[in-house]
């Protein structure tokens, strides 16, 4: 059975995003009890001037990361946030087998839910490849990249 390495990978990625300069990161933390209506969005928000970014964190095993993975309120909350200048709202796929992490905007994820596509492969050309340094397990990202 695979590790569910989720967590961890959130963590690598905030330090990541704290080795730039100037940059903000809040960890917006899990809700336990989101079928009450208490759910969030992403689980960070980074700002560096001019931009802010609303990131879904997702890692998968195997060749394929599917949609369904992304709840309703993060697909609609994150299109939402992104009608505001400034913004952008997306998701960070690590997949573990490929030792490869892409940053997919919500705009993208949105037009292809809408053309009836299930799920994004690996080496899908459409998102932004994330560089890094792999170490033992995760890597060592440049996050720079994303701004």
């Amino acid at each position: 059975m695979a590790v569910n390495r989720g967590k961890e990978f959130e963590a690598v990625v905030r330090d990541a995003f704290l080795k730039l300069p100037d940059v903000s990161v809040d960890r917006l933390h899990d809700q336990t009890n989101g079928f009450m209506g208490s759910s969030n969005i992403c689980d960070f928000i980074i700002y560096r001037y001019p931009t802010i970014l609303y990131l879904e964190c997702k890692s998968c095993h195997g060749g394929t990361w599917n949609l369904s993975n992304l709840t309703d309120k993060q697909y609609r909350g994150m299109l939402e946030k992104t009608k505001v200048k400034g913004v952008v709202a997306g998701v960070m796929v690590w997949w573990i087998d490929k030792d490869t992490t892409t940053f997919f905007p919500i705009e993208y994820i949105d037009k292809i839910k809408k053309e009836g596509y299930k799920s994004i492969h690996y080496a899908n050309e459409k998102g932004v490849s994330i560089p890094g340094t792999k170490k033992r397990v995760f890597f060592d990202y440049d996050m720079s990249v994303m701004f």
